[in-house]
């Protein structure tokens, strides 16, 4: 864990296990006005099409979320 903010957000370091290379993880999670937002940031990736890659995956991700809660 790279930095924690109670009710915020965490930045964690994170290497899935088929990559070389270490990346920085952020989740944001904030309520404005009854609407709660869940944000992922991911930083030092290898190149455009890990980024498209990553971008798919944390889409997948709030996804899958969303419809655990019921709310897709």
């Amino acid at each position: 864990m790279r930095s924690y903010h109670s009710l915020d957000r965490i930045r964690l370091t994170w290497r899935p296990p088929d990559w070389e290379h270490d990346s920085t993880v952020q989740v944001t999670v904030r309520t404005t006005g009854g609407k709660t937002t869940l944000r992922f940031h991911q930083e030092r990736l290898a190149d455009v099409g890990e980024r498209a890659r990553q971008r798919a995956y944390w889409t997948d991700v709030v996804e899958r979320i969303g419809e655990t809660l019921g709310k897709t």
